[in-house]
């Protein structure tokens, strides 16, 4: 893909971004594309076409990715720890993320953006702001161990636990069990702006 082509597909600059930070993780661990694939359950190939930028992969394909290369999915998020001295405790712990310093992860597949309000996932909660464009969301259910919040800010996100879907408008709270297969859309014309808070961490 060219860089002229990948400037004009927001969506493909995205997919090149996070497939390049997978092949660096994957290469700085020294790890083949077969062992991460095998581990992932995937294809050696489409391992290849994630990192190359050309397959956009689903929310659940990234975390067994992130499982599979032995890193927490924030790992696959972008941005460096921008932090200053002020935003550290006293034994260098940090604690502040300012608006602007937030990791953001962009999954091609859902157009799903989402960006970390916390400085990791070490701790006992995971908390991510997350937006939605207009006909956007997962198409794919994932389950994880845990349970999850959904805060709806702005908009109105549609958060489907198994078979049922339920519409937050701004506001609205949702809570379940994150061993349900769930998923989020935007089934409307305005973005959808939204707060996860999950436990324990996505790790």
């Amino acid at each position: 893909m060219t860089s002229a082509a990948t400037s004009a597909d927001p969506d493909a600059a995205d997919a090149a971004a996070l497939g390049g930070r997978i092949r660096e993780l994957r290469k700085r661990a020294g790890l083949t594309l077969d062992s991460v694939a095998d581990a992932a359950q995937i294809s050696a190939s489409l391992l290849s076409r994630v990192e190359r930028g050309v397959a956009q992969p689903s929310l659940p394909t990234l975390r067994t990715i992130a499982r599979a290369l032995g890193v927490p999915i924030a790992a696959l998020f972008e941005g460096e720890d921008r932090s200053t001295a002020n935003e550290h405790d006293a034994a260098g712990r940090r604690l502040v993320v300012r608006h602007a310093d937030r990791r953001r992860l962009k999954v091609p597949d859902s157009r799903i953006e989402y960006e970390l309000m916390i400085p990791d996932l070490d701790g006992a909660v995971e908390v991510i702001w997350g937006s939605i464009p207009p006909g956007g969301g997962a198409t794919l259910p994932s389950s994880h161990p845990g349970e999850e919040v959904v805060v709806a800010f702005t908009g109105h996100v549609a958060v489907v636990v198994d078979d049922e879907e339920f519409l937050l408008a701004a506001g609205d709270t949702i809570r379940f069990d994150r061993s349900r297969p769930h998923r989020l859309h935007n089934p409307r014309a305005t973005v959808a702006e939204f707060m996860l808070i999950v436990a324990p961490p996505s790790r």
